[in-house]
């Protein structure tokens, strides 16, 4: 897993795309906290009793579809940017009726 790491950050320095840098930024966050969970998992299950273990469990589950659905918010935030600052301007069809009329 680290070495994985290692390589993500790498491209992700060689890479200026924001989709890519957004993608990456996200999933490293969410794999990091998925396997800190699974590590605090196995001491749990070691140390404590069976209610403790699932507790955690469902703890993890839970943290890991919000920081999933925090991923796909920030993707739609840039998407409704990217449309926003769009270079194409827009004219209503009534500021256009006025156009023919005159030719």
């Amino acid at each position: 897993m680290i070495l994985t790491l290692i390589r993500a950050i790498q491209s992700w320095r060689m890479n200026s795309s924001r989709l890519y840098v957004v993608l990456v930024k996200h999933n490293v966050f969410y794999y990091t906290c998925g396997f800190l969970f699974s590590l605090a998992n196995v001491f749990t299950s070691l140390l404590f009793q069976y209610a403790y273990r699932t507790l955690l469990d469902e703890f993890q589950v839970i943290i890991l579809a919000i920081l999933a659905t925090r991923m796909h918010h920030h993707l739609w935030q840039m998407n409704q940017h990217a449309y926003r600052s769009d270079a194409l301007v827009r004219i209503p069809i009534s500021d256009m009726s006025s156009l023919n009329s005159t030719v």
